[in-house]
């Protein structure tokens, strides 16, 4: 290089007048997910807008909106509908991004914020550097299908002990405490000891738990048959003591391709079990974890945990 070239080179209106980099990817669209209807925002190689609109947030019009269109870069956020739609746009050639929710404050505490101008934010972030959104990966729909069968006995299970917390609260304004006993057998021993006037009145909802227990042991059997026959890498967790047949299936269905994970102690920080930090010069504060992730196997976890750890685990 001259001398006059390197001059240039450091003149400040050199870095003002270079030319801007445009997207690896051509087009970028940002789609803001809704539950009836789906708002996108198209950008162009100079991130310009060249395209809005929105379109049905089903198989159809997902299919309608983005068949017919080059090879695009496709950013949404996750929720409700972004694993379904994500596969499908995948399907369909184009590169997907799922972005991290809690990443995107600066969307969802905007104080201008809706459902046109999250669409364009997401592309623009999309199209500048994915990084920024902090991609997740999804699992795939057909291990969705087999967690909701988990998640439909958790909901079971939820609504059984709310009967039972409702039973023995009514029992007690007549003068009875219904006796301890484990929810497979609460039903048959309160029918026992109730005088006529009570068992008439929470005769139905004794029946109504007797009646969840016996659909729970039928999810337990298959989730059991599951580990089983579909999932067979879940034999390896349920050989550690005090790990069962729903929990690793939870486990293995959450992390998905365990391949992303570079590091086994990456899988702690994925479900929220890693210390928060706030560290500003010499403060560094000891928080707690971050309770980031999926709530209900990180409660699994705890459960299996506090067993090995209890009275009943071994020495």
């Amino acid at each position: 290089e001259t001398r006059e070239t390197m001059r240039m080179k450091t003149h400040p209106q050199y870095f003002l007048s270079k030319p801007r980099r445009s997207s690896k990817a051509g087009m970028t669209i940002g789609i803001d997910l809704g539950d009836i209807w789906s708002h996108y925002c198209t950008l162009n190689e100079d991130g310009e807008v060249v395209d809005r609109g929105r379109f049905r947030t089903n198989p159809s019009g997902v299919d309608k909106r983005f068949r017919d269109i080059g090879p695009a870069r496709v950013a949404m956020e996750a929720g409700t509908h972004s694993i379904w739609v994500s596969e499908q746009i995948r399907e369909l050639g184009h590169e997907v991004i799922v972005a991290n929710v809690r990443e995107l404050r600066a969307i969802s505490h905007s104080d201008r914020k809706s459902d046109k101008v999250d669409a364009e934010k997401i592309a623009r972030y999309a199209r500048l550097d994915p990084e920024i959104l902090r991609p997740i990966a999804h699992r795939t729909v057909a291990q969705q299908e087999t967690l909701t069968l988990i998640r439909a006995r958790d909901v079971l299970v939820r609504l059984r002990t709310g009967a039972v917390n409702s039973v023995r609260g009514l029992a007690k304004p007549c003068g009875y405490r219904l006796p301890a006993s484990s929810t497979l057998t609460f039903a048959k021993r309160c029918l026992a000891v109730l005088p006529p006037g009570l068992a008439q009145a929470l005769g139905p909802l004794l029946q109504q738990i007797a009646d969840m227990t016996v659909k729970i042991k039928e999810y337990d059997r298959a989730i059991k048959q599951l580990t089983e026959t579909e999932y067979p890498e879940t034999q390896a967790l349920i050989k550690v003591y005090g790990v069962g047949h729903l929990t690793a299936l939870t486990f293995v269905l959450t992390l998905g391709d365990k391949q992303r994970f570079q590091r086994s102690r990456d899988v702690g920080c994925y479900l929220g079990l890693r210390p928060r930090r706030s560290q500003s010069g010499d403060s560094d504060p000891q928080l707690g974890i971050t309770k980031a992730g999926n709530g209900y196997l990180r409660q699994l976890l705890v459960e299996c945990a506090n067993h090995v750890i209890g009275p009943h685990g071994k020495d």
